[in-house]
């Protein structure tokens, strides 16, 4: 009876007919960490061939921010990545500072500051992408230390 039911099982899934399909995977799926997208290309229920794009991720930044004063544009920046906003709006504050010509009348001691702490930032943002990974492959501890 079981044997019956399998062979039939088998027929019907020979029969199927399955068309090819591109499916986007990401960029905000959840298990795409940060900036990546892949194109599946699949045939019913099978991905055959997968094709990674890396990089940037568009938000629409830099029209939203035509239309803000300088400061409030610096929570954007913030937002444009979710692991280092330090090293965002630093790179945004500079630029600024150097339009408005008061580049050289910031202390050495704050963009020593500013250094330090993207640094740490991005540190802290390589960690969790190995946390992550681990993660991914069913290792959990790491992402806890």
């Amino acid at each position: 009876m079981v044997n019956e039911a399998f062979k039939r099982y088998q027929q019907r899934i020979q029969n199927l007919s399955a068309e090819e399909l591109v499916l986007n995977m990401g960029p905000q799926h959840p298990s795409t960490h940060g900036v990546l997208r892949l194109e599946l290309i699949t045939d019913g229920e099978i991905v055959n061939e997968v094709i990674p794009h890396l990089g940037y991720l568009h938000r629409c930044f830099e029209k939203h921010a035509q239309s803000m004063s300088y400061q409030q544009t610096i929570p954007f920046t913030d937002r444009l990545d979710y692991l280092a906003s330090m090293n965002n709006s630093h790179a945004f504050v500079m630029g600024v500072e150097r339009m408005l010509g008061i580049d050289k009348e910031i202390p050495k001691r704050v963009e020593y500051i500013r250094v330090l702490v993207c640094e740490l930032n991005r540190i802290g943002a390589h960690l969790i992408a190995l946390g992550t990974y681990g993660i991914d492959i069913g290792a959990f501890t790491p992402f806890l230390w």
